[in-house]
């Protein structure tokens, strides 16, 4: 006989945890709608006196990373709702870390403390570290801490094959003036992060870095540190799919594909500021000259990088990669289940 969770809540307090939930979501979308309304009606000329600037060219590029910043956070602030609306208590506690990420995402504070809260209230300071063995064991199989075999070698060096392909590729794709374009290279690190482990997505990830020394334009690397934020960091941090499975189910329930498009934006986002760090600390610095009128190197960095990371690159990869890790993800759960069973 199944034994049903036991929480702290009762069933009334958990009606009302639901209900809040569902209904507090609603004010952040109604501040982006607001937002992205307000962006879209007035005239160019008006916000730009509103905001002090000059009506020019940057002007638009700036509106622009606005108007994409309010159609991510509305996007993910409705993924949240729907997830709040479609989930019961039990689901609600054990997906806690896809909520409590969608609230980072979408910036949603309100539902981000309450959620901190409960959470707390319900989960065990001991369960949430690794006093149990079952959590210390999952996390060494995230990590990659197994014997390894002749297969997991060459896993690593075929992805790691595919990925300078796809790196190679990228130099013959049209580029932004300063550099930047779609960046396939990370899609194939991410797939072998997931099914294999961290571990594996960093070697992939590093092997793959020092690799593409051999046909990365040399004005493209100014200095060690462009180098490891420009290229090597990107293309190591999509090891963190080892660690984002959560909940692992071989199913096709709405929670899996909010794992995918978490790890995706996740990943993306991990890498947009190591390029807004390269960006507004060497090159910026090197080429003053490329920095638009009016604009702080800082902030120059951040709309320009969120262009190629999340205008160019991060739409492909959430496409590709669900679709690449429903169709991979039987050899994950084939091992996944081997070494925790």
């Amino acid at each position: 006989m199944e034994q049903k969770p036991i929480f702290k809540c009762t069933v009334k307090q958990q009606r009302i945890v639901l209900w809040y939930n569902k209904l507090t979501i609603f004010i952040p979308i109604g501040l982006y709608l607001g937002f992205l309304i307000t962006l879209s009606v007035l005239p160019l000329t008006t916000l730009s006196t509103i905001l002090h600037l000059e009506h020019d060219q940057n002007f638009k590029s700036l509106w622009v990373f606005f108007i994409a910043i309010c159609v991510f956070g509305l996007m993910f602030s409705i993924i949240y709702t729907i997830s709040t609306w479609l989930t019961t208590y039990e689901e609600y506690i054990n997906y806690k870390m896809q909520f409590i990420i969608l609230n980072f995402i979408s910036l949603n504070i309100i539902n981000l403390i309450s959620n901190i809260i409960i959470y707390s209230y319900e989960v065990k300071i001991s369960d949430v570290l690794f006093a149990k063995a079952s959590k210390k064991k999952r996390f060494l199989i995230n990590l990659g801490i197994w014997k390894w075999k002749t297969f997991d070698f060459v896993i690593i060096a075929m992805f790691a094959a595919v990925t300078l392909v796809l790196a190679f590729l990228e130099t013959m794709l049209p580029n932004l003036p300063h550099g930047g374009s779609i960046a396939l290279k990370y899609i194939p690190l991410t797939i072998i992060a997931f099914i294999h482990s961290a571990l594996a997505g960093f070697i992939t990830g590093a092997i793959s870095a020092l690799m593409s020394l051999l046909f990365i334009p040399s004005g493209f690397i100014v200095s060690p540190w462009s180098y490891l934020l420009d290229y090597f960091i990107p293309m190591i941090v999509p090891m963190i799919a080892g660690f984002m499975r959560f909940k692992v189910n071989n199913d096709k329930k709405y929670i899996t594909y909010i794992n995918y498009i978490i790890i995706c934006f996740s990943i993306i986002s991990l890498i947009y500021v190591s390029q807004v760090l390269v960006g507004a600390l060497i090159w910026t610095t090197l080429f003053p000259d490329s920095v638009w009128p009016d604009y702080t190197n800082w902030l120059y960095s951040i709309v320009y990088n969120f262009i190629h990371s999340f205008i160019f690159t991060y739409p492909i990869m959430q496409i590709v990669i669900p679709l690449s890790l429903r169709s991979l993800a039987p050899v994950f759960w084939q091992r996944y289940l081997k070494y925790e069973g």
